[in-house]
């Protein structure tokens, strides 16, 4: 009889252990453990997968921006190395962007084969990225702008361009802004999404015009041909020569007020060695004026830069 009492005493203990609080909460515990594990366990595959393709994409991404970048290069018509700085800058900027949004990607990706419910993270970011966009516009303003000076080429490293009211050589630019050493030795940092036009005195070519007046009372027909022959030959000069892209040319009469006479000459040069040539230009017409006994009121110069 004691042989039988005994199971039925563990039974009933067991039972009315079972409906203590306590234990039913471990039993709960360990039961959430088990089914996490499980579904650990389940989708693990699939996040390593995810992982793996992330992995694949940035390395092929970054191939072909590479390859991208490698082509710029061999069509650019500039130096090596301003190409190659310009190519490596739009090159930074693509493959961490494209990093970014893999990683964003691949981490939503994860997570819901976790069983996470990314609906809530996703409403997070879109709210965070509106107002990280309003807070930040002048600082997206500029790295969109930066992006198509580099990628257009408007002006490089070692050009002397007017921006607004800043004039010099270019020193730097990236995404962010662009910074400029005046003729003064002054350092001026332009944020590019402030740059509206750009004008580049180092490219193409620049048009030297030298003014020159003289008092009514002197002969038109003297002045010209004087003129005609002080310029003659300028072009073939052994230390200009090969800056000066045309002959001279004498335009006339282009202006007449009451103190004189303005008789015009122009002549085409390199970007950036006009300044040279004119001072050579007034060298020789005022010597010449000087000898034909040609009555000068003042002789003045003006240069002008285009896009050949």
């Amino acid at each position: 009889m004691q042989d039988e009492l005994l199971p039925t005493i563990q039974h009933a203990w067991s039972s009315e252990l079972s409906r203590m609080p306590l234990a039913r909460t471990w039993s709960q515990f360990f039961d959430t453990v088990i089914d996490l594990t499980g579904r650990l366990i389940g989708s693990i595959g699939g996040a390593v997968l995810v992982v793996i393709l992330a992995f694949i994409v940035m390395r092929l991404l970054r191939r072909v921006v590479v390859g991208f970048v490698a082509r710029i290069i061999e069509r650019g018509g500039r130096s090596s190395e301003e190409l190659t700085q310009k190519a490596n800058t739009l090159a930074d900027v693509v493959l961490s962007t494209g990093k970014l949004m893999v990683i964003i990607i691949a981490s939503m990706m994860i997570l819901s084969s976790l069983g996470v419910n990314i609906v809530p993270l996703l409403a997070s970011a879109g709210i965070a990225g509106v107002a990280i966009g309003l807070g930040a516009q002048s600082l997206i303003r500029d790295m969109i702008n930066g992006f198509f000076i580099l990628s257009e080429d408007q002006f490089g490293v070692g050009d002397t361009v007017v921006i607004g009211a800043f004039s010099g050589t270019v020193e730097e630019i990236s995404l962010r802004r662009t910074a400029l050493r005046t003729a003064d030795g002054s350092a001026v940092f332009i944020p590019n999404g402030t740059i509206t036009a750009v004008v580049n005195q180092s490219r193409g070519w620049a048009n030297a015009i030298v003014d020159i007046v003289v008092r009514p009372e002197a002969n038109d027909a003297d002045v010209l041909q004087a003129l005609r022959e002080a310029l003659q030959g300028v072009e073939n000069d052994p230390e200009l020569g090969d800056v000066i892209l045309e002959p001279v040319r004498v335009l006339g009469i282009t202006a007449i007020t009451v103190d004189g006479v303005n008789f015009r000459a122009s002549v085409r040069t390199k970007p950036l060695r006009h300044l040279a040539v004119e001072r050579e230009l007034r060298r020789r017409v005022i010597q010449h004026f000087r000898e034909r006994g040609i009555p000068m009121l003042g002789i003045s110069t003006t240069a002008s830069t285009e896009v050949g």
